[in-house]
């Protein structure tokens, strides 16, 4: 399952075998464990380049707004950096400081206005070379160096995560094309 999954988190993918349930008890613990503040899975379907979030956990409670949030890859919004490379590459993108980090990687004001956070990571999820997912955690209010024990863990959850996150998008309606 994992040798880089701590055990709590091994025991959730042991017991849920529903991929929604699976998912909601994840985000807390997963944010319990880093620590961070505001962890959420955004779930695609490539085949129509859309997809939204949802699941997501915070710190301050705050999820509502979160949860369906499809402007992602809206066409009209301007092309985030994160998600550019996302689409390109299932590497992880670990962002100490929003502040520091190069316009190649985030685009502030987006950042500041959208997610209101400081530091992240954004850890794309791929099934045979299609994007179909992204696990994002945050910190918010200070920079945030990552450790290579989370580094780990999120290249472990990459790939733990591939099979709920196919199965939810096959049973989920809004997927379907």
């Amino acid at each position: 399952m994992g040798e880089n999954l701590p055990e709590r988190i091994r025991q959730i993918f042991a017991d849920q075998a529903e991929p929604d349930e699976l998912f909601a008890v994840l985000l807390p613990t997963l944010g319990a464990v880093l620590p961070c503040d505001r962890c959420f899975l955004y779930l695609r379907e490539p085949a129509k380049a859309w997809g939204l979030i949802t699941h997501c956990w915070a710190r301050d409670g705050r999820t509502a707004e979160w949860i369906g949030a499809d402007w992602i890859e809206d066409p009209t919004a301007p092309q985030d950096p994160l998600m550019a490379i996302a689409l390109r590459i299932p590497a992880a993108v670990f962002v100490e400081d929003i502040e520091t980090a190069g316009s190649d990687v985030v685009d502030r004001a987006y950042e500041r206005e959208k997610f209101r956070h400081r530091a992240l990571v954004h850890a794309p999820i791929y099934q045979h070379e299609a994007l179909i997912g992204i696990l994002e955690c945050s910190v918010f209010e200070t920079p945030r160096i990552w450790s290579e024990r989370d580094r780990q863990l999120i290249a472990t959850l990459q790939t733990n995560l591939i099979a709920p996150v196919v199965a939810y998008i096959q049973h989920d309606q809004r997927f379907q094309t």
